[in-house]
């Protein structure tokens, strides 16, 4: 079952939790400067865990008979970044996929749908809107990422923690010109903006004028469920376009948690319960976690999704 088919079935998806946040705070690893954990498929002790978080979470989903949409360790793996790095004549993209596929093909009895998803990240800092990159920019930036996903066997692309429309549009295009289905996914605020003040709803409504109406798929990632949930309430018109949800145990803002050193979470089942809140009032298909989360937040989720 492709992305396509799994999202017409009306079967809610089970995502991944943390994996750069949680994996950033684990002493046994180290993350390159540049490319965070997108290097560790090339070190067989980092390899190793980031193959465990991975099974984690695919566990979870299989116990709890639910669909799984896995995204790659990529964030931070655009072509500026691996070319000021130690990986500079790795395909580290085509690698990361190839390792997550390689994850998913030891599941193959399994009869749960497990799609793979490459990952992008913003230019700058997810946070701080001022160092988005512009339309045309964002294209020609992107580019090289994404066709290198897209050309390596990925089921699915996304792009996440985006803080402006400017480069979320540009990154779109360059999406779309894949034929590949796609999600993008913003950070908002309890007003219901994008962090550089665009409304959620004039921020899908410009990308649907710009790519096509409807070809776009659209998701809120690092937010807490109590600040999606408030976001969607101050938008109108924009019902069933939130297609997924991967949200923070912290309820502070975007400002609040740059640059926070210790980890703001909170327990399992109340952030589940949160989600769950989210996802029923919003009809949100793809449930994840972001920053705070563990393979227990994830599991106590999957536990509150009907099969």
């Amino acid at each position: 079952m492709n992305f396509n088919e799994l999202l017409q079935s009306g079967r809610k998806i089970l995502a991944e939790g943390s994996m750069y946040e949680l994996l950033r705070r684990n002493p046994d690893v180290a993350f390159d400067e540049h490319v965070a954990h997108a290097g560790f498929i090339y070190d067989v002790k980092f390899a190793r865990i980031l193959e465990s978080v991975v099974r984690s979470y695919i566990d979870i989903g299989i116990a709890a008979s639910q669909p799984m949409a896995i995204t790659t360790s990529t964030w931070r793996a655009n072509r500026e970044r691996i070319q000021a790095s130690a990986f500079l004549k790795r395909a580290i993209n085509e690698d990361n996929t190839a390792f997550f596929l390689d994850i998913r093909d030891s599941y193959a009895d399994c009869n749960i749908p497990i799609l793979i998803g490459g990952n992008i990240g913003p230019k700058g800092d997810g946070y701080k809107p001022e160092e988005a990159l512009d339309t045309d920019r964002a294209r020609v930036f992107h580019t090289f990422q994404i066709e290198a996903l897209a050309s390596s066997g990925v089921d699915f692309l996304q792009a996440s923690t985006l803080p402006a429309i400017s480069e979320a549009t540009g990154i779109a295009l360059a999406m779309s010109a894949t034929g590949l289905p796609y999600v993008i996914s913003f950070v908002v605020d309890r007003s219901g903006q994008l962090l550089d003040g665009t409304l959620l709803s004039e921020a899908i409504s410009q990308i649907d004028n710009t790519v096509g109406h409807g070809n776009t798929r659209f998701a809120v990632n690092c937010v807490h469920p109590q600040v999606l949930h408030q976001a969607l309430e101050n938008n109108s018109g924009i019902e069933g376009r939130i297609i997924g949800f991967s949200g923070n145990t912290s309820t502070k803002s975007a400002d609040e948690l740059d640059g926070l050193e210790e980890l703001d979470t909170e327990e399992p089942d109340r952030f589940a319960e949160a989600n769950k809140h989210v996802w029923e009032a919003h009809n949100i298909r793809i449930i994840g976690g972001c920053c705070g989360t563990n393979p227990d937040h994830m599991r106590a989720i999957a536990n509150l999704i009907e099969t």
